[in-house]
């Protein structure tokens, strides 16, 4: 039997391994939302689909949505929140009509490459990043300048939130794309606000409250949306008022 048990739980450390990004991506499909706003960018040699709102600004907010986001449907919301800002809502690779697979090394490359290709464009550069986004937006703030950087529902690390879930699997050997965001803090020096839903079930808020621990010798403000889960933070009104104050800041 104790043979058994163990080649059972050999298997299932294998196909976790084979599977895991099945299990972490959830691209979307590909959308005719504001078909007039899209364009295609190309980077690294992949087509990735983005929308760009607000075209003609000074100021370029660059936008990283979450795990199974259509980040198009925040155009509407973010023109508004964001009027003074040209904004690129990014479909990663593999999402949307975007080209390529996901995968933690490509996204922030992709992000980075992004970057470097609008940044003579615009006098400030801004990112936004939500959930999975969150890691991506780190990773470009760790590694380009950025003016300010915005955080909805963040984690310290996603090898962290997993490990609440498969505790009984070795994750830190396992695992490939852990996002470990807490190691590059060190490296931010922006203006940066981080906004966590206290109720959140995908995301439990003591993640992004252990990220916010690192920003504590930084320019970092950390508002708890009340009441909020992870998919309902945007509908609460004090979380549009924290994005709206720190944009006009």
């Amino acid at each position: 039997m104790l043979k058994f048990l163990l080649l059972f739980y050999f298997i299932v450390n294998i196909l976790l391994y084979v599977s895991q990004r099945k299990m972490l991506y959830f691209p979307t499909a590909n959308s005719a939302i504001a078909a007039d706003m899209q364009i295609m960018l190309d980077v690294n040699g992949q087509q990735l689909q983005a929308w760009r709102v607000n075209p003609g600004k000074s100021q370029l907010m660059l936008y990283f949505g979450g795990n199974a986001e259509a980040v198009e449907e925040n155009i509407s919301e973010f023109s508004q929140i964001f009027p003074s800002y040209t904004l690129y809502l990014i479909a990663y690779r593999g999402y949307g009509a975007s080209t390529g697979s996901p995968n933690e090394t490509t996204l922030n490359q992709d992000a980075l490459t992004i970057y470097d290709q609008l940044v003579n464009d615009y006098k400030k550069i801004s990112v936004m990043g939500r959930s999975l986004g969150s890691g991506v937006a780190v990773h470009l703030s760790a590694n380009r300048k950025i003016d300010k950087m915005i955080l909805v529902t963040p984690f310290d690390s996603i090898l962290n939130v997993a490990k609440e879930t498969y505790w009984m699997f070795p994750l830190s050997i396992l695992l490939t794309d852990k996002f470990e965001s807490w190691r590059k803090v060190q490296h931010i020096n922006n203006k940066s606000l981080l906004l966590i839903a206290e109720q959140d079930e995908v995301i439990p808020a003591r993640h992004g409250k252990n990220l916010a621990k690192y920003f504590t010798l930084r320019k970092a403000k950390v508002k708890i949306i009340r009441g909020a889960s992870h998919n309902t933070i945007g509908q609460f009104q004090n979380y549009r008022q924290a994005l709206v104050q720190f944009a006009q800041e």
